[in-house]
């Protein structure tokens, strides 16, 4: 970095030649040019505008000059954000250019499958062979010197249409299945169908069916949050509910209660069935 003064001790006149410009001084709001070659004696005797220092005469409008041209020389260093802002706009730019170009790549066509790279491959080749066999050709091998396709007659697609719409309710249901019914199955079905006597504090709907229903879906109940601990337990054990009902105490006593009436009711008008059976056995004789 050159110093910026530049004091003459020997009188050196290559001295402006070597150094180039002139060198400038500033001090607050005064600016002041070192000029060669000219020196004052005192500051009263020197005119309008200039200043002596150091022996040196100085100006105020070749120094304002200087100032202006070795600051528009200078330029700050671009920081880290600047430097980032930058470098996203060039991706940007390169983005659009790209974008408005439409580039058309050569389609590779593959012959055969290298199965050296992945082990998946192999494992690909193996299942496409599997469905090659199972594929229609190979279980009919006439079916490429056929001229058409077998079809069937309106008899049988009519019987076949029928049998197709018999596996759902049909759209009307959101398509309800006809469900397999199982032995544990149809003892939930008729739990359900006697719920009215199993449970009569509480009304339900009359059944509109009297036989167990063909098209019918089992659910999960979701439980809350809010619900009992106690209540939650159900659905781990995954129980039925003819087993639910055999551990329920309450339903259990109500069931005894009902047996013994039923039992009583029978034992008190069980001698009139034999008086009738007596008469009718005098009235034969």
């Amino acid at each position: 970095m050159d110093s910026i003064f530049l004091v003459d001790k020997t009188g050196d006149q290559e001295l402006q030649s070597k150094q180039g410009p002139n060198v400038f001084y500033t001090k607050d709001k005064d600016r002041f040019l070192l000029s060669d070659g000219e020196s004052g004696s005192s500051d009263d005797e020197q005119p309008r505008g200039e200043t002596e220092l150091f022996g040196l005469k100085l100006s105020s409008k070749d120094i304002s000059n200087v100032v202006h041209s070795s600051l528009a020389g200078r330029k700050p260093a671009p920081s880290k954000v600047a430097l980032h802002l930058d470098a996203i706009t060039r991706k940007v730019e390169a983005a659009v250019d790209n974008s408005s170009k439409h580039k058309k790549y050569p389609l590779k066509r593959g012959t055969q499958l290298d199965c050296s790279c992945e082990p998946d491959v192999s494992i690909r080749l193996e299942n496409v062979e599997k469905d090659m066999l199972r594929s229609r050709r190979a279980l009919d091998p006439g079916l490429e010197q056929r001229n058409s396709l077998p079809t069937l007659g309106k008899r049988k697609q009519a019987i076949m249409n029928r049998a197709e719409r018999a596996k759902t309710k049909g759209s009307g249901w959101f398509d309800l299945p006809a469900t397999e019914v199982t032995e544990e199955m149809r003892n939930e079905l008729k739990i359900i169908q006697m719920r009215s006597v199993l449970n009569p504090k509480q009304f339900y709907k009359k059944n509109d069916l009297k036989v167990l229903p063909k098209y019918f879906q089992i659910g999960t109940v979701q439980h809350s949050a809010l619900d009992h601990y106690k209540e939650k337990n159900t659905r781990k054990a995954k129980k039925s509910l003819v087993d639910q009902l055999l551990e329920d105490e309450a339903f259990q006593k109500f069931n005894k209660r009902k047996y013994n009436e039923v039992i009583q009711r029978t034992d008190k008008y069980a001698h009139r069935k034999t008086m009738k059976k007596m008469k009718k056995l005098k009235k034969n004789k």
